[in-house]
């Protein structure tokens, strides 16, 4: 990579990250508290229950929307590059997947001022991916930032973060004797904002340059196999509305959002001086609204422990990778159990499934969820 596109990408990358950072900055520092207001009003417990209450704390800890934007751009490239292998695996025009995933997140508070505490925020993230027989993927991925949280002169909570974020991600076509893996540092600016007792909106965007080998072994070609680097920039953003109220004897959240992923792929050259392109071109474009309903009742019997049912409609607004399979709109249904085994500790267990309105894609999956708020 040149040092001239090195300089343009960081540039442009660091107005999207002012831009983002500004319009959430606004929002907070014009909603202030007051001056003068006493320690008193910085309220941690109350902040973490609005939090959660609110939606916010669930847009902080699941990265359903990355998770969701990453495994269709997958299942879209395997749905290609498998057709054009010409292995028939893909003749009947379905592809099912599944997906396992083990999440640790945590917003330790490390100090605060007056009106505003700061905290350490940790994810750790492991995800396997498997179309059937047609893929295997696994993602390792570690953020780590600092978070700024305060109250406005409304008494409703704010946060803004800055991560960097390190993902490492191999890739085992079932279709051909081959790989690809690599891994990633990048930059996480996420916020949200309580607008009112009933509303809330989040943010997230995301920046990852990522650096890897893709290897294919030819039994002609023995004992030499192809092999070219890869170079990727890959930006997701996504910004969510959150309405949350009591309702059918628990708490309700619907939550509607806009979510998209952008992969760009610097010029590739094999180890035969072969010029390599990419199943879709130099340029994959993902983007989908999301809308949909969370309902949680908390189990009378098990002290903290909450049940949920959630249903969500997808609906991609720009896909250029969709032209050997489309289906556009899916369906997804999770159920799940949450158990609060301390004030600021909890363990969320859900199973999920995802189909197309075409019947073109499913997708089963298991999540394991462990959040951690004090020591």
């Amino acid at each position: 990579m040149s040092f001239e596109r090195v300089v343009a990408r960081l540039r442009i990358k660091t107005i999207v990250l002012i831009f983002w950072g500004g319009m959430l900055s606004s929002l907070m520092l014009s909603t202030s508290p007051a001056r003068g207001q006493s320690d008193d009003s910085l309220d941690l417990p109350s902040m973490r229950r609005a939090l959660g209450r609110s939606g916010l704390r669930r847009s902080i800890a699941l990265d359903a929307p990355i998770g969701a934007l990453l495994m269709r751009n997958n299942t879209y490239r395997v749905g290609k590059l498998s057709s054009a292998a010409n292995t028939g695996l893909s003749s009947s025009g379905k592809f099912t997947s599944s997906s396992a995933i083990g999440q640790f997140n945590s917003v330790l508070e490390i100090r605060h001022t007056s009106d505003t505490a700061y905290f350490l925020k940790t994810t750790a993230r492991h995800v396997d991916f498997e179309v059937s027989d047609l893929l295997k993927a696994s993602v390792k991925r570690l953020d780590l930032g600092v978070m700024a949280m305060r109250k406005s002169r409304a008494k409703n909570t704010q946060y803004l973060g800055l991560s960097v974020i390190s993902e490492d991600n191999t890739g085992r076509p079932q279709f051909v004797d081959g790989f690809r893996i690599g891994n990633g540092v990048g930059l996480r600016l996420e916020g949200g904002a309580q607008i009112s007792e009933t509303w809330a909106v989040s943010f997230r965007t995301e920046f990852l340059n990522w650096h890897g080998e893709n290897r294919i072994n030819r039994p002609n070609l023995k004992p030499q196999p192809i092999t070219n680097p890869v170079d990727n920039g890959r930006i997701i953003s996504n910004v969510d509305i959150i309405k949350a109220s009591n309702s059918l004897g628990g708490r309700g959240q619907w939550r509607t959002g806009m979510h998209y992923l952008s992969n760009r792929f610097e010029p590739q050259q094999n180890n035969f001086g072969v010029t390599v392109r990419e199943p879709f071109g130099d340029h994959e474009r993902l983007g989908f609204i999301r809308t949909g309903y969370l309902q949680m009742w908390p189990l009378a019997h098990i002290p903290g422990v909450t049940a949920y049912v959630e249903a969500n409609l997808d609906r991609e607004f720009e896909n250029n990778m969709d032209q050997f399979l489309s289906d556009r709109t899916i369906f997804s249904a999770k159920l799940g159990v949450n158990w609060a085994f301390a004030p600021s500790r909890q363990l969320l267990l859900e199973w999920q499934r995802f189909n197309g309105i075409n019947r073109i894609r499913t997708r089963n999956g298991l999540l394991m969820t462990i959040l951690l708020d004090d020591l």
